[in-house]
Parts: structure tokens; sequence; C-alpha cells
């Protein structure tokens, strides 16, 4: 199965950011990921999920990643991607649409695991590489800005709702960006030393001060 993100990129191999050098490490990428998850269906017994994922690309990686979590596969780490972001020219009505594949793909997946007791293991981070700007374009969007939300999911959570306060949208900087209250750094470093036990400081190459999330 190709990731968007991967076709995404592939299909932007005449972008300046790109050489033929990462072009060739993106398609390696690619071909050792789908040979991987080849090799884990012929030579595991992998659980099956009974459960009926909405009909989209988010949905089906949603519902890979429940059927190797749900198989007890030795893997810290599971990715999946959803594009469509990036919405410069109307964004209302796209948005609305990725929201809704968002969360009715995330409430199966959350029910699997829930059915077959690994959710109580899982910790699920949903976070965007960009943000986007408060104020609307001529073109009914909105363009890049310098923050934006992380959605934090499990049982392990100390305390479900909201963390820090929400920004305040009359107090922009000189770009017209949202001002940012917690570092994205400290939530990585909360969730590699309370979850993964890994040393955050080493991998993060600096001393970032953590969350009481977990």
């Amino acid at each position: 199965m190709q990731s968007p993100y991967f076709k995404k990129i592939i299909e932007q191999q005449n972008d300046a950011h790109l050489n033929e050098h990462n072009l060739g490490y993106l398609y390696k990428t690619m071909i050792e990921a789908k040979s991987s998850a080849k090799y884990i269906y012929q030579n595991s017994k992998t659980y099956t999920s009974k459960l009926e994922y909405p009909d989209n690309p988010f949905g089906k990686q949603l519902k890979m990643t429940a059927q190797f979590i749900n198989s007890n596969l030795d893997t810290s780490v599971y990715y999946a991607s959803m594009g469509g972001y990036d919405t410069h020219a109307g964004q209302v009505n796209k948005q609305n649409k990725l929201l809704k594949m968002y969360s009715e793909s995330m409430e199966v997946f959350v029910k699997d695991l829930e059915q077959n007791d690994t959710f109580k293991d899982t910790l699920i981070l949903t976070f965007s590489e960009f943000g986007r700007r408060v104020k609307e374009n001529t073109a009914l969007g909105t363009d890049h800005g310098a923050a934006n939300n992380v959605f934090l999911i499990g049982k392990n959570l100390k305390t479900p709702g909201f963390y820090y306060e929400a920004p305040n949208l009359m107090r922009l900087d000189k770009n017209g960006d949202i001002t940012y209250t917690v570092d994205f750094r400290s939530i990585y470093a909360s969730i590699l030393d309370s979850w993964l036990k890994a040393d955050a400081s080493a991998i993060l190459k600096a001393p970032v001060g953590k969350l009481g999330i977990l």
C-alpha cells in the first residue's frame, strides 16, 4: 500500500528541495516498508480485524496498524499519515471532510484495540507538520502558521481533557501567527521518558522540560 505522503513527495520530484539522492532514498524506504508488511503477513499469525473501518486510505492504514498491534508484534512505534490539510483555498468544506474522516477512522481504531485489550498498552499521538494562520486569505483558506494542536489518546494519560491554556487569538505575533503555549519538544520528551523509557535529552540533543501528561 503506497502512503499518500510518499506519493505526494514523488509527484513533486521536480521541487528544488529534492535531488536524485533524496528521491532514491524515498523510493527505497517505500519499497522496504511494503516488503516488511508483506513479510509480516506471510510469516506470522497476524490477527485479522473483524470491525469495518471507513473505506479511505487513512482508515486502511489504521486497520493494518490495529492488526499488527493486536497480533502482539514486537514493535514500539507505528506511523500512519493523512494528507490534504494544506488548505490555502476553500478550507471549510475540505477541513470538514478531513476531520470527519479522521474522527470516524480513529473511533473504529480505538474500539478495535479496546475489544482486544491492547488499548491500555497504546498511546496515540496525532500531530501536524505545520500550523495555520488565523486570518482568512482571499481564496477562502488559511496560510501556513507557526502553532497547532496535538492530540494524545490513551488510557494512561494522567488527566483527560485540555492541557495548558488555549492560545489568545487576539494576541498574535507580527506575522499573524498564533503564539504557542507549549513547546512541542516537551511533548516528545515526556513520551520518550515516561512511555518509551528512552533518554529524551540524548535523543533531542538538548535538555527539554517535560509535561505531567503520563
